[in-house]
């Protein structure tokens, strides 16, 4: 699916001409790369939001159209919101070469029902995203897993899981990504963690 966002250029820099932007209900945001040169811009804070809450997360490679030229490839970096409103303050876009791999983080999503659960077991998923190498078009929207053959006290790990060939993991492969806790242990947590 290809996804597009607008921007428009930004003549003005500093935080006087950042406040005023983000008085038209604009982000101001900044687009570099390895051969892009730092190039100021803004996009439509509505926008922005329905975007980000539509693609479901910020590792997605993205069609950067600015003005009238043509679309550039490149992934957010960075968004910037304020501490206490829920409002963009910055958003750093990167244009990417689509011939070099890179490091990203994609959610892990859970399948299947789990043979531990169905006994009384509690799952517990350890890492929600997992970093992966690709190419840059080769991004997947996330790592799917069955846990549908975990049992109480099993622990999956990085190493346990089968990459698709168009990605490798990067995390360690002792990084433990999903476990099924026993009744016992799950009910002895939170006692533990009072008497600390």
């Amino acid at each position: 699916m290809s996804l597009e966002l607008e921007a428009v250029l930004r003549d003005k820099t500093g935080k006087g001409a950042a406040r005023s932007v983000r008085r038209d209900a604009m982000v101001p945001g900044i687009l570099y790369g390895p051969k892009t040169p730092a190039t100021t811009l803004s996009v439509s804070s509505p926008v922005l939001e329905k975007f980000l809450r539509d693609i479901g997360g910020e590792t997605r490679l993205i069609n950067l159209k600015i003005g009238e030229g043509e679309p550039k490839q490149v992934l957010i970096r960075e968004i910037q919101t304020h501490p206490y409103r829920r409002r963009f303050m910055h958003i750093d876009f990167y244009e990417v070469p689509l011939d070099q791999q890179i490091t990203v983080e994609v959610a892990v999503e859970l399948f299947g029902d789990s043979v531990g659960v169905q006994k009384g077991g509690e799952l517990n998923l350890i890492q929600r995203t997992l970093s992966v190498r690709c190419l840059p078009n080769q991004i997947p929207e996330s790592i799917r897993i069955d846990v549908g053959k975990l049992d109480l006290g099993d622990v999956l790990h990085v190493q346990d899981l089968v990459a698709d060939a168009s990605y490798t993991f990067d995390d360690a492969p002792s990084t433990g990504v999903v476990s099924i806790e026993s009744p016992e242990s799950a009910a002895k947590s939170p006692e533990e963690g009072a008497g600390k």
